[in-house]
C-alpha cells in the first residue's frame, strides 16, 4: 500500500465529489472534505492495512471485502467500486476491523481518518444519511443473497449473471466475472468446486458459454426463469 503526496495527486477532490456519501455538500464544502484526504495506492492482491477507524472512497479499481471463518476460510462479503467506500464499521465505531480489505485490480482510494472527518459528519446530517441508505442497501443485499442459499447453484449462479453489466453481443449477452472465480464462488455461498459445476449446470444446456472469467449468457429468458426459481 502506498499512500501517495498530495502534491502528485490531485484527483482527491473529484474522487469525494465522485461518492454519494458527499453529494449532499456543497462544492466549497467537498473542497474541504478533499483536503482531509489521503490519496492511496493498492496493487492488485495488495491488502488496504487494517488500521482503526479509517473510511476510504474507491476512486478507481475494486477491492473485496472479506471475513476470515474461525477454520481460516476466506467468505467474500462483497466488491466496491468506484464510488464506494469501505472501513466504515471501524470508522463509526472506533473499534478494530473484523474485515479484510484486498484489491482485486490496481486501486487508487481517498482515506479518511475518523479524528478528521468524523466533526465534518456531526456538522452535515446529509453525510450521515447518506452512509445510512448505503448501509441499508448492504443489508438489504445481504437478506437476499441469505434467502438464496435455499435454491440450487444454478439458480444461484444464474441470479448473479443476470446482475453483471455486460454488452450485448453476437450469440448473446456477455458479461465479465469482476473476480476470481474462488471470490466469486465465495460471495455466492460455495465452494469453488461447487460453482465449476453449476457453470457446467448451465453450459450443459445451452444457457451459457465461457471464455475464461468473460461469460455469454445465451438464453437469459431462461436464466430469469431458473434464477426466479
Amino acid at each position: 500500500m502506498k499512500n501517495l503526496p498530495l502534491t502528485d495527486v490531485t484527483e482527491h477532490v473529484s474522487c469525494v465529489r465522485l461518492v454519494p456519501l458527499f453529494g449532499g455538500l456543497s462544492p466549497a464544502d467537498q473542497d474541504a472534505v478533499g483536503a482531509l484526504a489521503r490519496p492511496t495506492a493498492l496493487d492488485r492482491g495488495q491488502a488496504f492495512g487494517p488500521a482503526t477507524g479509517r473510511l476510504a472512497v474507491v476512486h478507481r479499481g475494486q477491492v473485496k471485502v472479506s471475513r476470515m471463518s474461525a477454520g481460516g476460510h476466506e467468505r467474500v462479503l462483497r466488491l466496491a467500486g468506484p464510488g464506494d467506500f469501505v472501513g466504515e464499521g471501524s470508522f463509526l465505531t472506533g473499534e478494530a476491523p473484523t474485515y479484510l480489505i484486498e484489491a482485486t485490480a490496481p486501486t487508487r482510494m481517498c482515506v479518511f481518518s475518523r479524528a478528521d472527518l468524523a466533526p465534518l459528519i456531526a456538522a452535515h446530517p446529509s453525510v450521515a444519511m447518506a452512509m445510512l441508505r448505503s448501509l441499508t442497501q448492504r443489508l438489504d443485499d445481504a437478506e437476499h443473497r441469505l434467502s438464496l442459499t435455499s435454491t440450487s447453484r444454478p439458480a444461484r449462479i444464474a441470479g448473479y449473471l443476470l446482475d453483471q453489466p455486460g454488452v450485448a453481443g453476437r450469440g448473446g449477452y456477455r458479461v465479465r466475472l469482476p473476480m476470481a472465480k474462488k471470490d466469486t464462488a465465495s460471495l455466492l455461498g460455495m465452494t469453488p468446486e461447487s460453482f465449476s459445476r453449476g457453470l457446467d449446470a448451465l453450459r450443459s444446456k445451452g444457457l451459457i458459454a465461457t471464455s475464461g472469467p468473460e461469460i455469454t449468457l445465451r438464453d437469459v429468458d431462461a436464466l430469469e426463469e431458473l434464477a426466479a426459481g
